[in-house]
């Protein structure tokens, strides 16, 4: 394990050590991170969940996690419902099925990281979750966990005017959330930025493309597989 990680850890521990309880469910940012965290109980006695999605493409539905949304992301994914639950919704059993006196989310500054954030801020109030939130919130590039208790209250009208509707936010929110939205609502026009360096490399081998992308352009946050879409539709 990164010893950045470990320093960091033992400095949540000391600042809340509420947080490392039994009664507390740790969602994280993607299986990777899942993985690490579960196999060195990073977070002590606490449960663990990963959010295996990508909510900042392919479209989505007022109600989150019900059977509509799951058909809908499924089809945008291209994969079946089967595969679609087994990946993304079944790892959330907990979060669905126990009762949790502080949810903490960990998700990166990025914009898919945020859209992510975005989503399970909105379920935690459409499930009338009346526990506590904290996101700590970090940099791919550099471990350094930023702490912040969350009110819920206004996601759920954000998620919809921003994921659903694609329009800009009518309240206000953290800065890093809102810079995120302002990303992701770009990169629905077709020729934002992204598309328009695409175009331009566009003989460069996939892998070397890709490569630049995630040096140029590090606050969209898409993986291998979002930028591949991109190209290969591009193309």
């Amino acid at each position: 394990m990164n010893i950045s990680k470990k320093i960091e850890v033992d400095k949540l521990r000391r600042n809340r050590s509420e947080l490392f309880d039994k009664d507390v469910l740790h969602i994280l940012n993607g299986q990777v991170m899942y993985e690490e965290f579960k196999k060195n109980r990073l977070m002590g006695d606490s449960d663990y969940a990963p959010f295996n999605e990508a909510m900042c493409v392919n479209a989505t539905t007022d109600r989150i996690f019900d059977e509509e949304f799951i058909n809908v992301r499924a089809a945008g994914h291209h994969e079946s419902v089967e595969g679609y639950i087994e990946k993304v919704i079944a790892p959330l059993a907990n979060l669905f099925n126990k009762e949790y006196k502080c949810i903490v989310l960990w998700f990166g500054e990025d914009m898919f990281c945020q859209m992510n954030q975005l989503t399970l801020l909105s379920y935690l109030e459409q499930s009338g979750y009346k526990g506590k939130v904290f996101l700590n919130r970090f940099r791919e590039d550099e471990f350094k966990v930023h702490q912040t208790e969350l009110k819920l209250g206004h996601y759920d009208s954000v998620y919809k005017e921003v994921l659903v509707n694609h329009t800009k936010p009518s309240n206000e929110l953290i800065p890093v959330m809102y810079q995120a939205i302002n990303i992701y609502l770009d990169m629905l026009n077709e020729d934002n930025e992204v598309v328009k360096y695409i175009n331009k490399n566009r003989n460069l081998p996939t892998k070397e493309l890709i490569k630049r992308l995630f040096e140029r352009f590090p606050t969209v946050g898409y993986g291998d597989l979002q930028y591949m879409e991109l190209i290969d539709k591009l193309r």
